[in-house]
């Protein structure tokens, strides 16, 4: 609480005072400045625009102030205290809060959990309190769904909404807007601004970062230009007019944004007639060549749908499509670019850009095979082609060997268009072009799609900016759910009459069928554990065929071992869940289950110290959990190399300490680890509330949300104050814990030191886990369903004992299971993603 005061103190300053400064602040990455002795100062209460064409330093300059960018030199001083080290959680506890252009959003959580996880300690919601919570958040910004929904299943305006929902609840002393209206409605922009008006008279800072020019004299008091990594100049927004700042941005006048139109468009080249599909129908119309055709509506009415129906990427059930004359069928993204089909989607980093590959290699993608001889790429000519189609396109990079990664998201959609311009399509199909694009940049990519235009070759644009539709367009069809309403050409095709057109439509169509995230099937779908009861079925339904045919299969004596074998198991496997969990791996399970029986032979042998041998025990799995985490988490080593390292060298020590079996356990203490209640071994009753009671923990508490949220988001994670490498450490030395309480109960067990226990243990933890529905890639799974997982597995293997069946069926068997569990959970997983 005392935190919390004392920002609303700091808040409740009077304004003038400095919010964030900036001082002597220089960044390089190589060869490349991206800031060199940047001053700023954002006073408390006013809202900051900071503008600048893509590659000008602002991303760079906002991981600074957020900690998630450390600065060659220079320093950062939030409300008056400087940011002692360089990392988001410092910078977010002293009042920052940052709504990135792409959101920091774990997509595997719910919007709840992202909202909680976010929170500052200070503003951490009791459990009982955190409905409310989350719903007034949601409410503030008019973020109307289940807060149950995981966020992969939202689209990109309620992420959008969603981030700026996250970054409000944290009361935040410097609000930093990084593009945040780009994939929001006229009317949710409205709101936004209405909470940036509601907030600077209590003393926040608002940082905004805009290439909307009217939005920026808008919403702005001040205004500061970075170009090439250095201030320019910073003036009041008042009395400022649209060609100032433009010069400003770019250093130069912009005479015309928007190229001419084609004088005279030719024949029909594109014809639509009554397309119908998943929320669109009977759509007609027609484009002709050297004219682009705009798409317009307020989200959601069909326009999207019908754009990625032409691309291959949605179905079109009723209708037809020509193309040249020639009547197409795009029913999949490969026949779309056979008949000539190219497309421009509108989030880069998803479907856009393959990050992990090179400027070239992203350009080239699509056309390689023009560049090969005899199937061998000929790289001379590769490179011939992808410079110039980087001249061509304005692309600045340091060469074509940087990464796509490296380049400001204006260059990156210059990729991503010249990449379907190498193709040469027929027809070009362009989503939201310049979304996150600078003014310099968007007047390039207009000039690229009108010269294409020019030759010949239609052009679709779908934009939810109508002066871009108004301008650069020939005709634009305005939908209205899911049908065009009107198309717009001539002395009519004026932003006033787009927006106009698709706010006043009055058609009574059906509307576009919703995705059901709220649906009693939707939340099924949305559950983890549901793979568990699935799992007890089947291992009954085996127990019970397997018992028809030999009734001592379910013996007192058998159940027993069983469910003990069971336990063994389970604890490795809950610890291999710990790591899954985070998006690794750990092959060290196995190997390191043999060490610790070895060690035990010593340390827990007949008159040794019980508590000073276990405390030994836990001693060695730590230090082998903090190894392979330390590898991972700090020196950056891909999971499978790092455990693997790591278990060769478990099994050498264990072979060092014991070249061959020898060597005993502590025959009461055996004794009483493998005691029994009723003919249930106390182990597994263990093993059973320790995975119901992780469950628990995964899902309702805060360190749960963080462990699956350093998986499939840990970038997200970091830039929203979660120490991902604590975590990743910690989940390191969990499994081996976990481990460790396997090892125990299998050193009982045996009675003896062998160094070869536990060789399987790694792939049978593995699939415990994998048939439990866990996602390999981190974010999903559960402790009970793990466990059950387990249990089918032990009753496969011991049930193909009993039947007299080869070994090999002890392979067979649960490979199959593991294919068919695979299988469902990634048609879930995939089936509840937004497109």
């Amino acid at each position: 609480m005392t935190g919390a005061v004392e920002s609303a103190e700091v808040r409740q300053a009077a304004p003038g005072a400095p919010a964030l400064e900036l001082r002597g602040v220089c960044k390089t990455y190589g060869p490349v400045t991206a800031l060199q002795e940047v001053d700023l100062t954002v006073l408390a209460g006013e809202v900051h625009a900071l503008v600048g064409e893509n590659g000008a330093g602002k991303s760079t300059l906002i991981g600074i102030a957020a900690g998630s960018v450390r600065p060659d030199s220079g320093e950062v001083s939030i409300g008056g205290r400087l940011l002692p080290h360089a990392t988001p959680a410092a910078a977010r506890s002293l009042g920052v809060a940052v709504v990135y252009q792409n959101p920091a959003l774990v997509e595997d959580l719910t919007v709840a959990e992202n909202l909680l996880l976010a929170a500052p300690a200070g503003r951490r919601a009791r459990r009982i309190d955190a409905r409310t919570r989350v719903r007034a958040a949601l409410d503030r910004v008019g973020l109307k769904l289940d807060p149950r929904v995981r966020v992969a299943e939202l689209g990109p305006a309620p992420r959008q909404l969603l981030e700026i929902a996250k970054a409000l609840d944290a009361d935040p002393r410097v609000l930093i807007l990084d593009e945040p209206t780009e994939s929001l409605t006229a009317d949710e922009v409205e709101r936004l601004f209405a909470l940036i008006r509601g907030l600077t008279p209590t003393g926040t800072a608002v940082v905004y970062i805009s290439h909307r020019i009217a939005e920026v004299r808008r919403v702005a008091d001040r205004i500061t230009t970075l170009r090439d990594g250095r201030i320019r100049g910073t003036s009041d927004a008042e009395g400022i007019d649209d060609n100032a700042v433009v010069q400003m941005i770019v250093g130069r006048s912009l005479t015309a944004v928007f190229p001419d139109r084609t004088a005279a468009p030719g024949p029909q080249a594109l014809t639509v007639a009554e397309l119908g599909g998943a929320g669109f129908t009977d759509v007609t119309v027609a484009v002709r060549e050297g004219e682009i055709l705009g798409l317009a509506g307020v989200e959601g009415n069909g326009q999207r749908e019908f754009l990625r129906a032409l691309a291959g990427l949605g179905p079109a059930t009723t209708g037809t499509i020509s193309l040249g004359g020639r009547p197409v069928q795009p029913d999949s993204p490969g026949a779309a670019a056979a008949a000539g089909i190219g497309f421009v989607p509108a989030d880069r980093l998803r479907e856009g850009v393959a990050g992990a590959l090179s400027v070239r290699e992203n350009l080239a993608a699509g056309v390689l095979s023009r560049f090969a001889s005899g199937g061998i790429v000929r790289r001379a000519r590769e490179l011939t082609a992808v410079r110039r189609e980087m001249a061509a396109t304005s692309i600045k990079a340091a060469s074509p060997e940087s990464g796509i990664l490296t380049l400001s998201g204006g260059n990156q959609q210059k990729v991503v268009l010249g990449r379907v311009l190498l193709t040469e399509p027929s027809l070009l199909l362009c989503d939201e072009p310049t979304r996150g694009v600078d003014v310099g940049a968007r007047a390039e990519i207009y000039g690229l799609l009108r010269d294409r235009a020019d030759t010949g070759r239609p052009v679709v644009v779908l934009s939810a900016d109508a002066a871009e539709l108004a301008g650069l367009c020939d005709r634009v069809a305005v939908f209205s759910r899911g049908r065009v309403e009107q198309v717009l050409e001539g002395n009519d095709l004026t932003e006033d009459r787009i927006t106009g057109v698709a706010v006043r439509a009055t058609g009574r169509h059906a509307a576009a069928p919703t995705s059901g995230a709220g649906s009693r099937r939707g939340l099924l779908g949305r559950m983890d554990a549901i793979a568990a009861p699935v799992l007890l079925v089947l291992a009954a339904v085996v127990a019970a065929a397997t018992a028809v045919a030999v009734p001592a299969f379910l013996g007192p004596m058998n159940v027993e071992l069983l469910l003990y074998a069971v336990a063994v198991l389970t604890f490795v496997a809950l610890g291999q869940l710990v790591v899954l969990l985070t998006g690794g791996i750990d092959l060290a399970v196995g190997p390191l289950v043999g060490l610790l029986v070895v060690v035990m032979s010593f340390v827990l042998a007949q008159g040794s110290g019980l508590l000073g041998g276990i405390l030994i025990a836990l001693a060695v799995a730590a230090g082998v959990g903090l190894v392979n985490g330390l590898l991972v988490a700090v020196w950056g080593l891909p999971p499978i190399v790092a455990t693997l390292a790591v278990s060769i060298a478990a099994t050498g020590t264990a072979l060092l300490l014991r070249p061959q079996t020898g060597g005993s356990i502590d025959a009461g203490l055996a004794e009483a680890v493998q005691a029994a209640v009723g003919g249930v071994p106390v182990a597994f009753v263990a093993v059973v509330v320790l995975a119901l009671t992780a469950d628990v923990v995964l899902r309702r508490t805060r360190a749960g949300s963080a462990l699956r949220a350093v998986g499939p988001g840990r970038t997200a994670a970091t830039r929203i104050g979660v120490r991902s490498s604590v975590v990743l450490v910690g989940a390191y030395v969990g499994c081996a814990v976990c481990t460790l309480l396997g090892a125990f109960l299998l050193a009982a067990q045996i009675g003896v030191g062998d160094p070869t226990q536990g060789g399987s243990a790694t792939l049978t933890s593995i699939s415990a886990v994998i048939i439990a529905g866990a996602a390999v890639s981190g974010g999903r799974g559960s402790f009970t369903a793990t466990l059950c997982g387990a249990l089918l597995l032990a009753v496969i293997t011991n049930a193909t004992s009993f039947l007299g069946l080869g070994q090999y069926w002890q392979f067979w068997l649960p490979g199959a299971v593991i294919l068919l569990a695979v299988a469902v959970s990634t048609r879930r997983h995939h089936g509840r993603r937004h497109p």
